[in-house]
């Protein structure tokens, strides 16, 4: 008999260690992790509150049960003593790795079992008193916040600001690559047009006011200001754009973070700079507007 009761208490004890190693605490993720979890993993995280409870009322019958053994046993003192140190060695070795990978897997393994008691024993919660809900952890990266943000509702929030505010979070690991304009999309000026009416009105149609001159798949020569071409008259005694641009240019390199770029418009006091790869090779320009756009996260209609 007194070997049942042994083996009984062992049994008993075992089976309250894996349920003290399963720690639940795995499933408490944020809103934006859980999109990107499986289906099995979403149904237990929707299901955990019950499954707390479950493991709170089996911790206390087992820990009852292993009580009652262990009086049966060796007396009402010494078998209190046991079960309290049997106690102790459980919370202790529930924190040892591969307990804790064993009780995951059976906790895995017998997901389906367990889920169906615990929506049978949650009405005893009116009783136990329920158990905490799925904790919704604070962001832990820049696309977490990014998500929080987008699902914030339109009375806090609403979506034109959502857009600014992410631009905005997006610059910290934006460069000069991700918001320039690339060498075929920019307004090129040959270094050997000839200024007057015809050339004025094409640059003033783009909306710009500053140009790369430069022949066509060469190096940028210069920088051609459009205010020096607001006077025609003075315009016509200069025969080429050649002539009247600025080749004094300044460069930045693709991988320039943008807060460097800042420095950089703050330090060489121009409003266009020419952007190049390592290999030292033109591939764009970006403006003071480019950088504001992405800074304050405003658009131009």
């Amino acid at each position: 008999m007194e070997t049942l009761l042994l083996v009984g208490l062992i049994i008993d004890n075992v089976v309250l260690l894996l349920i003290a190693a399963t720690d639940l605490s795995r499933f408490d993720v944020s809103a934006f992790q859980l999109k990107q979890e499986t289906k099995e993993f979403k149904t237990v995280h929707k299901s955990l509150s019950k499954i707390r409870l479950l493991q709170t009322i089996e911790s206390i019958l087992l820990g009852s049960i292993a009580v009652a053994l262990g009086v049966a046993l060796y007396g009402y003192m010494f078998g209190v003593a046991a079960a309290l140190v049997g106690f102790v060695v459980v919370a202790a070795l529930a924190r040892v790795g591969f307990v804790r990978s064993y009780a995951y897997q059976l906790f895995d393994h017998s997901v389906d079992t367990i889920l169906l008691v615990a929506r049978v024993t949650w009405p005893l919660r009116y009783v136990i008193g329920e158990s905490r809900q799925a904790r919704v952890g604070r962001p832990q990266s820049l696309d977490e916040l990014l998500d929080v943000i987008e699902t914030l509702p339109v009375d806090v929030v609403n979506s034109t600001y959502k857009q600014r505010l992410a631009s905005v979070l997006k610059t910290e690991t934006k460069m000069v690559k991700d918001v320039m304009t690339g060498k075929k999309q920019a307004l090129v000026v040959d270094p050997d047009a000839t200024l007057g009416p015809i050339l004025l009105s094409d640059l003033q149609k783009s909306g710009h006011g500053y140009f790369p001159v430069g022949a066509k798949k060469s190096h940028p020569e210069g920088l051609l200001d459009i205010s020096e071409l607001t006077d025609i008259h003075g315009a016509k005694k200069n025969k080429t754009v050649r002539d009247i641009m600025d080749t004094n240019l300044v460069w930045v390199e693709e991988e320039t973070s943008l807060e460097e770029l800042v420095q950089a418009f703050l330090q060489e006091k121009q409003y266009l700079m020419f952007v190049r790869n390592l290999d030292g090779d033109f591939t764009g320009i970006v403006t003071i507007a480019d950088l504001l756009e992405h800074l304050t996260g405003i658009v131009k209609e």
